[in-house]
């Protein structure tokens, strides 16, 4: 193996997806990429102050930018190379393309354990991954 993708969001399931994903890379010798999607920003309303988005965008950065940061120092391990990668738009298709694009062995994310009317009310994250990823796709539960 060269490359693992794990995807964070600064959840439990994600952090534990991630230590999975860095004693993975440490045993097979591989990179470890993290990486986190920023959800897009929508247009604001005319009852909203015009400078909204611009605040919002900036502050989706700064929160990517430390969830980035806290999960490459949980994910140092000896010897394990680490790089990190802030995306935009919704997290399955910004991951699977990211996977595409840097060629990965495996793409790996937590799954947050909802029941199933909660996966078709808010939608899964990891389903949604595993079916337009042509990468491998380890869901860690």
């Amino acid at each position: 193996m060269n490359r693992i993708i794990v995807g964070v969001d600064g959840s439990p399931e994600s952090r534990k997806a991630a230590a999975f994903a860095a004693d993975l890379a440490v045993a097979t010798k591989a990179r470890l990429m993290v990486a986190h999607a920023k959800p897009p920003i929508w247009p604001a309303s005319p009852d909203v102050e015009p400078e909204w988005p611009q605040l919002q965008a900036e502050a989706e950065e700064r929160h990517s930018r430390e969830l980035l940061a806290e999960a490459t120092k949980e994910c140092s391990r000896p010897g394990l190379e680490i790089e990190v990668q802030s995306l935009n738009g919704p997290a399955a298709p910004a991951l699977a393309d990211l996977a595409d694009a840097s060629s990965c062995d495996l793409l790996v994310v937590g799954h947050r354990g909802r029941n199933a009317i909660a996966r078709v009310l808010l939608g899964s994250v990891a389903d949604r991954l595993t079916q337009l990823s042509r990468r491998p796709v380890l869901v860690h539960r």
